[in-house]
């Protein structure tokens, strides 16, 4: 079975012009099964950190990306093109992966295609959670297997199995303090729950969707990522009006939308780095 980031990648690509560059299995990357905390693939590199030197409840690893310039990799809804990173973990009894903690995306146009993600250096951070009354081996290594696509004018698939023992050793216990913070730093962009006071609605018109956000103040400078895919034609202009207690966006419906929604569910980013998570019922 095709992965989620082949079939959008092979649905997009047979029809806009982004090449879709096929490697083999070991081209470029990392043989499978060999297992190290870093990695690699074309225009891309991978490491897989952490939040502590001892494994405990709370903590939280990171999957470390680092591009090529121009190059960016997907948020999970990748927008026109591509797929979001995947990983699958092997933990030891009583620990699992709870999720990625998702920043808040960019919006990047590439040859009038939009997608959703991230340049440069991004850390994804992952939760651990620890079964109640667990008992962790003194001594265990965390494995996962990572597939991405990185995407310029072209899109390349990539792909690392990654390790991590713990305790770390001391090389590593001296990467902590800078792991942490780079974790910390990406969890700080993870959107935040709409405040309590504000207000969401949104309206359907034969072509759009009109959606009107209350926060309470003026806000100049507004983008709103959907979470569900081909709900909103991803490359259409959003356009954004300011109001004395918020804002409205108008976006374009995708083509490819089969029923109206009964709400809009989206990532708002604000001004000044704020990101927001919203639910806005169709009225």
């Amino acid at each position: 079975m095709m992965s989620r980031i082949a079939l959008r990648a092979a649905r997009v690509c047979v029809t806009v012009p982004v090449v879709l560059l096929v490697a083999s299995s070991t081209a470029g990357a990392q043989a499978p099964g060999v297992g190290s905390r870093t990695g690699k693939g074309p225009h891309v590199r991978v490491e897989l950190i952490a939040d502590r030197a001892s494994a405990g409840p709370g903590m939280r690893l990171g999957l470390k990306f680092d591009l090529d310039p121009e190059w960016h990799i997907y948020w999970q809804n990748p927008g026109d093109s591509g797929g979001p990173p995947e990983a699958a973990w092997t933990f030891p009894p009583g620990m699992t992966a709870a999720g990625i903690e998702w920043p808040a995306p960019e919006r990047i146009d590439i040859g009038g295609l939009v997608n959703y993600g991230y340049h440069g250096t991004t850390v994804l951070p992952v939760v651990v959670a620890v079964a109640a009354g667990a008992r962790i081996a003194p001594q265990f290594t965390v494995r996962t297997s990572v597939r991405w696509m990185a995407c310029a004018n072209v899109c390349v698939p990539g792909k690392a199995d990654l390790a991590l023992t713990f305790p770390l050793s001391a090389e590593e216990r001296g990467q902590v303090a800078g792991w942490k913070a780079a974790i910390d730093s990406a969890r700080s962009k993870v959107p935040k729950p709409a405040p309590a006071g504000w207000r969401a609605s949104a309206r359907s018109t034969a072509d759009t969707f009109v959606v009107d956000i209350v926060t309470g103040s003026r806000e100049d400078h507004a983008i709103l990522f959907p979470l569900a895919l081909s709900q909103v034609n991803d490359s259409a202009p959003q356009a954004v009006t300011p109001r004395p207690d918020g804002v409205r966006l108008v976006l374009s419906k995708s083509s490819q939308l089969t029923k109206e929604p009964a709400t809009l569910r989206g990532v708002l980013s604000l001004a000044g780095g704020r990101a927001f998570t919203i639910e806005a019922p169709l009225r």
